[in-house]
């Protein structure tokens, strides 16, 4: 019984290290790197017509302060020599494995410093020998991820150990299933969301029919406010227990959302079409502080008394600008109010209605 024992805590320990990262079974390794945060990648194309992707992703407070400490003093962690950081970008085409496939970029290595000075990385898939306008980039899909890396040795030795950071989400471009299901009325919108880049990576692929949560509302809702102001969230501290998810923290400092308790965030929660509409409301009026949000006169509802006191002024501005409508009753449906309602899912807010919000937003405030 006790040989038995131990053979099951050995396998169970093997297992235990199978599952770490490599990172940290390297003991040796004098400092640890936190994962790049939010890649996301946007189709461009330059003066001569050559079409191009631009890589931009957050970077950890953490590794700058590393960076820096790394660039004032290349021998500044006692013991060893290091290089700066570098951000790599891994690539892959179509149906081929990882960094493999038909490519032309040069490298997909660059220094933090140098990619922090420029605010992206530019990956170019096709040399100049291609007729640029006989090129459908988006027939195919492109995806992308990132990581950090440093190279160091001990003084007195090469410079040739690696430590690497855990890699960033993967971004997919091109011509990927945006949805697994839509429905007919809602597809020409979700085109349209797709095209600009406002589809956010945890809705690519799902079925648009369903409820949204408050994460996916909250990556929907800084995607579109990124666009829109050309400008990058900072990351805040996290308040929450029960999420870590960068958007959210952004969603959260900009005041597009708040918590449901001070340490709690309940990210899989659904929201109902007056708390979307509220959210998206916040977001429009975070991304144009300075504009007229009046609704004196806008008509009401057919089921007004149903809207909440806090959602009233949003669901007005949104209607009087055409983001939100009515059905053919002239109803909101902001949320159910029934128990029958409730187990049908009356009132809560799709995927495609929030995207469609987005869409509709953008064409008035972002273009």
């Amino acid at each position: 019984m006790k040989k038995r024992n131990i053979l099951a805590l050995s396998l169970c320990i093997m297992i235990a290290i199978g599952l770490m990262p490599l990172s940290a079974l390297a003991a040796n390794d004098p400092f640890r790197l936190e994962n790049p945060a939010n890649l996301r990648a946007e189709l461009k194309w330059d003066a001569d017509g050559q079409p191009y992707f631009e890589l931009k992703l957050d970077v950890p407070q953490s590794v700058r302060a590393l960076n820096d400490k790394i660039i004032a003093d290349y021998a500044a962690i006692d013991g060893i020599i290091c290089d700066q950081v570098y951000v790599e970008f891994d690539y892959k085409y179509a149906d081929y494995d990882w960094n493999e496939g038909p490519s032309h970029v040069w490298t997909t290595t660059a220094y933090l410093t140098d990619f922090l000075d420029l605010g992206y990385f530019e990956y170019r898939p096709f040399d100049s020998s291609k007729k640029y306008d006989e090129v459908d980039i988006k027939s195919e899909t492109y995806h992308f991820r990132a990581r950090f890396y440093v190279v160091w040795g001990y003084v007195g030795d090469f410079i040739s150990e690696y430590t690497f950071s855990g890699y960033s989400n993967t971004v997919t471009i091109g011509n990927p299933a945006y949805w697994s299901a839509a429905s007919s009325w809602a597809t020409p919108e979700l085109k349209q969301a797709a095209e600009a880049g406002l589809v956010p990576d945890i809705l690519k692929g799902a079925d648009m029919t369903r409820p949204i949560t408050r994460e996916e509302f909250c990556e929907l809702a800084i995607l579109l406010y990124e666009k829109c102001t050309g400008e990058t969230v900072e990351v805040p501290a996290n308040p929450f227990t029960d999420t870590s998810n960068p958007q959210i923290l952004k969603a959260f400092a900009i005041g597009i959302t708040t918590g449901t308790s001070l340490t709690t965030f309940s990210p899989n929660e659904l929201i109902t079409r007056e708390q979307c509409a509220t959210m998206l409301f916040r977001a429009i009026k975070a991304i144009n502080p300075d504009g007229d949000y009046s609704t004196a006169g806008e008509k009401d509802f057919a089921d007004q008394k149903h809207i909440s006191s806090w959602a009233v002024e949003a669901t007005k501005y949104m209607a009087k600008i055409g983001i939100i409508t009515g059905n053919t009753a002239g109803e909101f449906m902001p949320k159910a109010t029934t128990t029958v309602q409730k187990a049908a899912g009356y009132g809560m807010a799709t995927r495609e209605q929030a995207i469609a919000m987005s869409i509709r937003t953008y064409n008035k405030l972002g273009k």
